[in-house]
């Protein structure tokens, strides 16, 4: 390509009209480059601009990210948005999981690079130092869920945003196409309309968009025209206007002078203020009101089809509103009551942020840490430090208040209720455990008389028949006068409260044991139906090594047992036996290991089962990836 392809935009910055605009930032010890288009104008780097290189992609679309394989291969340093890793360092992969026939999300994750390039992620609000220049990650979902811009203050102190698609020009986008997640909803474009917000308040001096002319002057008035249009896109949508009201509102509530909730996160966060001004939050997973996998009225709007990481991103809430009505700039501390990721995934990003602690029950929390070794339903896959591990049934403190945690199944064995007192009110969080469908927030009035539970069981989280019969008991011991949870506002309790869960604790059991057969004297693996796990799930060994594994097993038999668990792959693969002694219906774990025979890629291996002989198949699964780099 040739050099007069680049022309200059302000001094330091070049562009180059490849698929996409290509941007060359100049610094003291380098080049920077923003989007690779098809990589046709790397022919001529060498030449003309300074090494070393650095490439940041805004996005995975194919139209900016083709070249970014041979810009990896030429020795660049690329850096990519965190949740599109995956798709720029293995898209066979990405394209291997991706469904192509029955399609009800148009998401354009099919519009990505079809090479691979080496990458290294960027986190959202980091500060990149390359070339002698420091760029600001701004976080702006749109095209993409992970869509991002790179913020820079040039030499002559101009702040300039290299803003991707998330404007074209005045009032316009590239495309709208691409804002359309689901099958007919402009989810997109409520996280457009979020992100032109973002840049608004920003203040830049020049946007750089990747599609159409830079802006080099009014970009707020452009900001402002853009959020009209994708307003005005969605007003026959009530779903997207109420989604785009819920995230422009990010004001906390009070509950009492001492507890507030910011109640359109997804979950909700709640904030315990103590008298020193230090806070914590209960729980932290997304910002509510966008487009990427939030809840709005009540109903959870496209969560099934979005599973993969590229499609779910952890954005920062609640801080500016702390700020704002309560003084306080950070979160000391996130108590987590479960390891979902909306009650998790925005927990690394705090403690990136604001160095905030992150403290679990022990019941969960190598579930947190290892999210690779398992695969319980609604893992955040991010790593999370747990810098306090929990006992269970014991108290602890945090500044002037006293907490205690008991353990709780249901919706998820992983999960622990949350006593504590504040404000001369007694609160538990139940997590995800209890829902209704006409719950009681008035604290001066009302009754829990006719009301109904809504049923929130996930069998494959772990669910016993005796799960609600036990989460009503506890309660009715702890007698909290408010009832705090992921997803309703608080709820205030009297007799009658206590009454409707010992009701429905005893109905659930009475319905499983009439449907399954879970009599005394019957073989069973409960109602979760689990014969048992394989620690670690996914594993990636070197080829001739063994892979080693803990294998827990369930004794379906209602009286003592030998249970013999075997490891089972391909032909060829030579697994070990082991025999153990399990209690009526208990966990008992063996450590076993299984010789692959060759290199392979996510090969499922399994558990085997007998109790007193008799053969209960194959009950439990892991993937074993033998010879490659990446799992």
């Amino acid at each position: 390509m040739s050099d007069a392809l680049w022309r200059p935009v302000v001094p330091g910055v070049e562009m180059c009209a490849d698929s996409c605009n290509v941007y060359a930032v100049a610094g003291p010890d380098g080049t920077v480059f923003v989007n690779a288009g098809t990589g046709h104008w790397l022919n001529g780097v060498a030449a003309r601009f300074k090494p070393p290189y650095t490439l940041l992609c805004t996005h995975y679309f194919r139209d900016h990210a083709a070249g970014a394989a041979r810009a990896s291969a030429m020795g660049f340093d690329v850096r990519v948005p965190t949740g599109e890793a995956e798709i720029f360092a293995d898209p066979a992969q990405h394209f291997r999981e991706r469904q192509s026939y029955i399609v009800y999300d148009n998401i354009w994750d099919q519009f990505a690079p079809i090479m691979p390039a080496r990458v290294t992620p960027v986190h959202d609000h980091e500060t990149l130092d390359v070339a002698g220049l420091s760029f600001q990650v701004v976080p702006l979902p749109g095209v993409t869920p992970h869509h991002t811009g790179y913020a820079l203050t040039t030499a002559d102190d101009r702040t300039v945003v290299f803003s991707g698609e998330a404007i074209h020009s005045p009032g316009r986008m590239a495309r709208i196409a691409p804002l359309q997640y689901d099958y007919n909803d402009l989810g997109g474009a409520v996280n457009a309309h979020f992100s032109a917000g973002v840049l608004r308040r920003m203040g830049p001096d020049a946007l750089f968009p990747s599609l159409g002319a830079p802006i080099l002057g009014d970009a707020d008035a452009a900001l402002a025209d853009l959020r009209d249009s994708l307003h005005q896109l969605c007003m026959l949508r009530p779903l997207e206007r109420s989604l785009i009201a819920a995230a422009e509102d990010d004001r906390l509530e009070r509950v009492t002078d001492h507890v507030w909730v910011e109640p359109h996160s997804e979950a909700a966060s709640w904030y315990l203020l103590s008298d020193s001004g230090k806070v914590m939050a209960i729980d932290y997973g997304y910002r509510g009101g966008l487009g990427l996998n939030t809840a709005a009225a009540g109903k959870n709007w496209q969560w099934p089809a979005y599973p993969m990481r590229s499609r779910r991103r952890a954005l920062l809430h609640g801080v500016d509103a702390l700020r704002r009505q309560l003084g306080v700039d950070r979160i000391d501390v996130v108590l987590l009551s479960h390891f979902h990721d909306d009650h998790v995934a925005g927990v690394p990003l705090l403690r990136r942020l604001f160095g905030t602690e992150c403290w679990a029950a022990e019941n969960f929390a190598d579930l947190l840490a290892h999210p690779e070794a398992h695969r319980f339903p609604c893992d955040w896959p991010e790593r999370l430090t747990i810098d306090r591990r929990l006992p269970l049934d014991q108290t602890f403190t945090w500044e002037e208040y006293t907490f205690r945690l008991a353990p709780m199944s249901g919706h998820t064995r992983f999960a622990a209720a949350i006593a504590f007192e504040a404000d001369g009110k007694r609160y538990v969080h139940t997590g995800d455990q209890h829902f209704f469908d006409r719950p009681r927030h008035d604290p001066d009035g009302g009754s829990w008389e006719g009301v109904m539970p809504n049923p929130n069981e996930v069998y494959r989280n772990g669910c016993f028949t005796h799960s609600f019969r036990d989460s009503a008991a506890l309660l009715a011991e702890w007698r909290p006068d408010i009832v705090i949870s992921g997803h309703q506002r608080p709820m205030y309790t009297d007799d009658s409260f206590f009454r409707l869960l010992s009701w429905w604790g005893d109905e659930f059991e009475r319905i499983h044991h009439a449907v399954l057969p879970l009599g005394a004297e019957e073989p069973h693996f409960e109602a979760d139906g689990w014969g048992g796990w394989i620690w670690p799930y996914r594993i990636l060994v070197a080829d001739g090594e063994p892979v080693r594994v803990a294998v827990t097993a369930r004794n379906p038999l209602p009286e003592a047992a030998s249970l013999t668990v075997r490891l089972v792959g391909p032909e060829g693969w030579v697994g070990e036996t082991a025999t153990v002694d399990a209690a009526p219906r208990a966990e008992v774990s063996v450590t076993l290991t299984i010789r692959p025979d060759g290199p392979c890629r996510r090969q499922p291996i399994a558990a085997e089962l007998l109790a007193n002989g008799r053969s209960f198949g194959q009950v439990a699964e892991a993937l074993v990836t033998v010879g490659e780099a990446a799992f």
